[in-house]
């Protein structure tokens, strides 16, 4: 069995997050929440995002699995306004997620979980770690679209440094030790990484003002946020582009 009861802004966050690496989740219910494991069809990126029971105005859960279309939640999301309550249960008889938004409800049938790839979410653990502010990495990311494909991520006892560089141009963003929340590493440490998923990542964090970034050389990213004021949580690894002599 699974009944809750979430707002619309919680929800929209969940999805566009989740959304940024799949059209299709897995969702694992059980008495303390929802948890969300993907991994986009490339391999290259991977998500896990933990939703408490908290997060919802009301919540019953059973250990389950619920395959969904991620499209047909936001098509749902599209009929509602800020501050609306949306009302979801599953009814495994019929193999339906009920979910009702004012007046209407929308009866969508589910995705077969056992299709859904349920990836082994690896252990990763660079020796550097950067707290940012999303304004700030979004400001980076806006100045290296036009410049490049890729952005390389650069951590230094003295701070951060998002650069990228193309035929002609180059752009970086600098931060010092004293102007990051959290600074924590021993000696410089750098990898590249795909512009476009990184940039999906971090516009897809709407409600947290910061990520940490753990970094490594030539190491995968990871990136933690919190969800829906804390009562969620994140988990983005973005395996790295090597770098050509």
């Amino acid at each position: 069995m699974f009944k809750a009861k979430i707002k619309m802004e919680v929800l929209r966050e969940a999805v566009e997050v989740i959304s940024t690496l799949v059209s299709e989740a897995k969702l694992s219910v059980s008495k303390d929440g929802i948890e969300v494991k993907a991994v986009d069809p490339s391999h290259v990126a991977m998500l896990v995002m933990k939703l408490k029971s908290s997060v919802f105005e009301e919540f019953t859960g059973e250990p389950t699995e619920i395959g969904v279309d991620v499209e047909k939640i936001k098509e749902v999301l599209r009929l509602s306004k800020p501050g609306d309550v949306l009302d979801l249960q599953y009814d495994g008889g019929k193999n339906r997620l009920v979910i009702s938004v004012g007046k209407v409800t929308r009866h969508m049938a589910v995705v077969d979980p056992a299709g859904i790839t349920d990836p082994k979410i690896p252990n990763v653990s660079p020796p550097g770690a950067v707290t940012v502010t999303m304004e700030e990495l979004r400001q980076g990311i806006r100045g290296s679209e036009s410049i490049s494909d890729h952005v390389t991520l650069i951590l230094e006892p003295s701070g951060f440094t998002m650069h990228s560089e193309g035929e002609t141009d180059r752009v970086d963003l600098h931060l010092t030790k004293e102007s990051l929340p959290k600074l924590e590493v021993k000696e410089a440490v750098r990898s590249m990484y795909p512009l476009d998923f990184f940039s999906s990542m971090v516009k897809s964090i709407t409600s947290s003002e910061e990520a940490t970034l753990h970094i490594g050389n030539e190491y995968p990213l990871k990136i933690e946020f919190a969800l829906a004021q804390g009562r969620g949580e994140g988990r983005f690894l973005l395996a790295p582009r090597v770098e050509e002599d």
